[in-house]
């Protein structure tokens, strides 16, 4: 199933790659239920890759995966893989949250969006079926412990996230000075691309029944 997945959004990629990506021409074409939710997914991976990089700190979550470098730097391999999943989910938590404001019937597929929207990210970095695996793994967990958070509307909740997702990024940092002026850029750059939510995408997606 990691591997029909994988090579689902590959093929998904590549098609609609011609088409600029095209929410219009995408959901025109997105027949089944599945179809749909998959074609959102790949929408809700740009959002979230698009939040991280916007941070000051990104090189902080660039990796680069090989097997070479996973065998012969393995503890700092694993802190990195660590760093960037968990840096993605909380960012990914981000624009669930506005996306379940907008469309609360998507919160029935928060599962199947997540898996979706992991296979487009690993396929984006062109990952190997088992470190989708790991990214689908870890993901999940998160999911689920941080869940009750997510679906909450409060703006105290919101901040929780962004909280978290400063916290994965494992700056180290001890100045509280330092870390004040990093969530202050981090909460701008959140509400940024909260305000830039892709509203075109939304507006194809309502047009589908789910």
């Amino acid at each position: 199933m990691k591997e029909e997945l994988l090579n689902k959004a590959k093929l998904w990629q590549v098609e609609y790659k011609r088409h600029d990506y095209n929410p219009k021409y995408i959901f025109k074409n997105s027949e089944t239920k599945i179809e749909t939710l998959f074609s959102l997914s790949f929408f809700l991976s740009i959002m979230s890759i698009e939040t991280l990089f916007n941070q000051p700190f990104k090189k902080k979550i660039k990796i680069v995966h090989n097997k070479f470098y996973k065998t012969i730097f393995l503890k700092r391999f694993q802190k990195l893989e660590r760093i960037e999943i968990n840096s993605f989910a909380f960012s990914l938590f981000l624009i669930f949250q506005k996306l379940f404001e907008e469309h609360e019937p998507l919160k029935s597929y928060a599962s199947d969006l997540i898996e979706y929207t992991v296979s487009h990210w690993s396929c984006i970095d062109k990952l190997s079926h088992d470190d989708f695996f790991t990214r689908k793994k870890n993901v999940n967990l998160l999911w689920k412990k941080n869940k009750p958070i997510v679906l909450s509307r409060t703006y105290e909740s919101r901040i929780d996230l962004i909280f978290l997702l400063y916290k994965s990024f494992e700056l180290g940092i001890s100045d509280k000075k330092i870390i004040k002026q990093n969530l202050s850029v981090l909460i701008f750059s959140v509400s940024k691309a909260l305000k830039e939510f892709r509203f075109d995408v939304l507006k194809e997606l309502k047009n589908k029944r789910l």
